[in-house]
């Protein structure tokens, strides 16, 4: 019994003392936590996993060693506390420091970024000054007036260029924005232009966008009687168009749809050397150096057009009714005259004639008459002769011309004997084919094409000129047979 009593109390002693290691142990858990709160009270948790397994790894490794003695656990306890303490401590000064330069460093930024912010402000506002007042013209110093040459197919950045050098505009860079927010930046003229120095931006562009407003200009003029082939030089030797250029569209279908006498007025053109010759109105032109070959031929064509179709001329009409009158015999004889306002192609119609009959008739006589009243007495002789298809090829004197109109300009047609090639033989020579060519051989002026609609009343069939000198013009000689035209043309000179 005493045994068990003793057993009993060495139990309990164990027992108490175990209990009391478990306090001890607790008490020095929780007085450790206070290591783990800084001053604001606040718990101090790792900043990373790296450093927590770290003290894992140290703590397992510390509980692997056996404890010596209950002193030397204080000890290495209390020096480890104190080592937490002071890195913890670290780390949160480390923060605070980091915390403190972020902050720092996040002024220096809100200050650069502000002065940015007002230089590009400064910058734009600049710009936007500068570029206005060129938008409008201003300040550009005094006024004054420049020769500005564009040349041809140039673009946006050329113009831009071309403008600035001579200092038209200020702002390259603001003009070319302008031009391409107002989508106005092509199709610049080739040219020279005069401009003042003033211009805002859109009248330089609407300037620079039409011929109306060219220096560069040259005027020519084109006699009557020349060819599509003289014309055609004469044009590129000023340097208006491309000859070839020229020549190409004469003979094209280019302008029917404008000019409906090239449409529906020429006939049978299988022939023609060239579509619109006897259809380049001779006159003076201005022309534009360097204008396109269509701009030059839509010139001579509108006035064609104008000249045939729209002018009124007041043409006399004779009136062969006598005026009935017992008590006046004068009266009996007298004619009265009256007026009436026609174009020439009203005249042409009412003569029973086409406007392409009447330019092929019209060419002739250009080019072989020798004055204005010539004209009227050759266009007589071509008229009779044409009357001789109906009977046969003689004339009122029994002589066989065959229809034909023997005029010599069309030998050598398109070209004249002087530049025709050698053996050349032209499908118009009047000599060989019966009536009209295939198209007229010359450009006539107006005094030819009412001569060709307003023939003299002779009973001639042939004619000839003694050349002219520098004293005299040429003198016509007119004969009605052919014996008398063989001594004409020995009074000519033309026959020995």
């Amino acid at each position: 019994m005493s045994d068990e009593l003793n057993s009993n109390d060495e139990l309990e002693e164990k027992l108490g003392t175990s209990r009391k290691k478990k306090v001890d142990s607790f008490n020095l858990n929780i007085s450790g936590m206070e290591d783990y709160y800084d001053d604001d009270d606040e718990m101090i948790f790792p900043d990373d996993s790296d450093e927590y397994e770290a003290e894992e790894e140290k703590s397992e490794d510390i509980d692997n060693f056996s404890v010596p003695s209950r002193k030397n656990d204080d000890e290495s306890d209390q020096s480890e506390r104190a080592e937490e303490k002071r890195r913890r401590q670290a780390l949160k000064a480390e923060r605070k420091r980091k915390k403190k330069k972020a902050k720092k460093n996040g002024c220096v930024f809100k200050v650069v970024w502000l002065v940015l912010v007002v230089i590009l402000g400064v910058f734009l506002a600049q710009f936007l000054l500068v570029g206005i007042n060129d938008l409008l013209g201003i300040n550009r110093g005094e006024e004054e007036t420049l020769i500005i040459q564009i040349p041809e197919n140039a673009d946006l950045e050329t113009v831009t260029e071309i403008l600035h050098e001579n200092g038209v505009i200020s702002n390259e860079s603001y003009f070319k924005l302008y031009a391409k927010v107002t989508k106005s930046g092509f199709n610049f003229n080739q040219g020279s232009y005069e401009m003042k120095n003033n211009m805002d931006y859109e009248a330089i562009i609407n300037y620079l966008q039409t011929n109306a407003n060219r220096v560069d200009t040259v005027q020519i003029q084109f006699t009557e009687g020349m060819t599509v082939l003289e014309i055609a030089d004469k044009l590129d030797e000023n340097g208006v168009c491309n000859k070839d250029e020229f020549l190409e569209l004469c003979n094209s279908d280019d302008f029917d749809e404008d000019f409906t006498f090239l449409a529906n007025g020429r006939k049978n053109l299988s022939g023609v050397y060239y579509k619109l010759e006897g259809y380049l109105f001779p006159d003076t032109y201005e022309f534009y150096h360097g204008e396109s070959a269509t701009t030059t031929i839509y010139r001579f064509l509108n006035n064609y057009e104008t000249r045939i179709y729209y002018t009124k001329q007041r043409i006399e009409i004779t009136d062969d009714e006598s005026t009935n009158n017992s008590t006046d015999t004068d009266s009996d004889s007298r004619k009265t005259k009256k007026y009436e306002k026609l174009t020439i192609e009203e005249q042409a119609k009412k003569q029973g004639m086409t406007m392409d009959e009447v330019m092929i008739l019209a060419s002739m006589i250009q080019a072989e008459a020798a004055n204005k009243e010539d004209m009227y007495v050759i266009s007589s002789i071509f008229r009779n002769r044409l009357n001789t298809i109906e009977s046969g090829g003689y004339t009122i004197y029994g002589e066989n011309i065959n229809g034909t109109l023997g005029s010599d300009p069309t030998i050598y047609y398109p070209y004249r004997q002087s530049t025709a090639p050698a053996n050349f033989e032209s499908t118009y020579d009047t000599y060989k084919i019966e009536g009209l060519p295939a198209g007229p051989d010359c450009n006539p002026g107006m005094d030819a094409i009412e001569a060709a609609l307003y023939p003299a009343e002779t009973n001639y069939y042939f004619f000839c000129h003694k050349a002219a000198t520098e004293d005299s013009d040429a003198v016509p000689y007119y004969a009605a047979t052919n014996a008398d035209h063989n001594y004409n043309m020995y009074l000519a000179g033309l026959k020995e």
